[in-house]
Formats: C-alpha cells, structure tokens, sequence
C-alpha cells in the first residue's frame, strides 16, 4: 500500500480530487447544452449552415455522449482518488498505518 507521510501531499491530492470531481459533474450537468453548441458550430463551419435532420441528430448524438463519457470518467477518477485519499486519513488517524 501506498505509504504518504506528508500531510501536505494528501491535503493536495484531496483537492485535486474534488476539483476532478467537480469539473466531471459539470461536464454531465452541460452535456447536453454543450453538445448542442458543439454540433451547431460544426454545421455552419464544415455544412455552410445546413444539414438534414437526421444527420444532425446523429452528430448531437455523438458530441454529447463523447461529453458524457468524458465527464463520467473524470467523476469517476476523481471520487477514487477522494476515497483513496479518505482511507489514508482514516487509517493514520486510527492508527492501523
């Protein structure tokens, strides 16, 4: 198991979790939205403005399930970072360290 004596490590391993944890959940919150702006920059750069209806959903489709499979990730790894950082704490507060 990974040995951490310095407080000051876990203290900066357990912000960068929960700022992980944070910008993952927001990336899920806005998927949709930013999926939307992402496939309506698209059109009008590559289409000149037009596209049919279900080549379009298709793309909106795309561009928010990449958002959400890269906010899931990064909420993921952010909370087993928090969790691992946790048991670090608790173990040395407990002393089983």
């Amino acid at each position: 198991m990974l040995k951490v004596n310095n407080k000051v490590v876990v203290q900066f391993l357990l912000a960068i979790s929960i700022v992980v944890i944070i910008v993952g959940y927001i990336q899920l919150n806005n998927s949709v939205l930013w999926g939307t702006e992402k496939v309506s920059e698209y059109m009008i750069e590559k289409m000149q403005g037009s596209m049919d209806t279900g080549q379009y959903n298709i793309m909106l489709q795309g561009f928010i399930e990449q958002i959400k499979w890269s906010g899931g990730i990064l909420l993921g790894l952010g909370g087993i970072l928090f969790i691992a950082c946790m048991t670090l704490v608790l173990n040395k507060r407990s002393g089983l360290n």
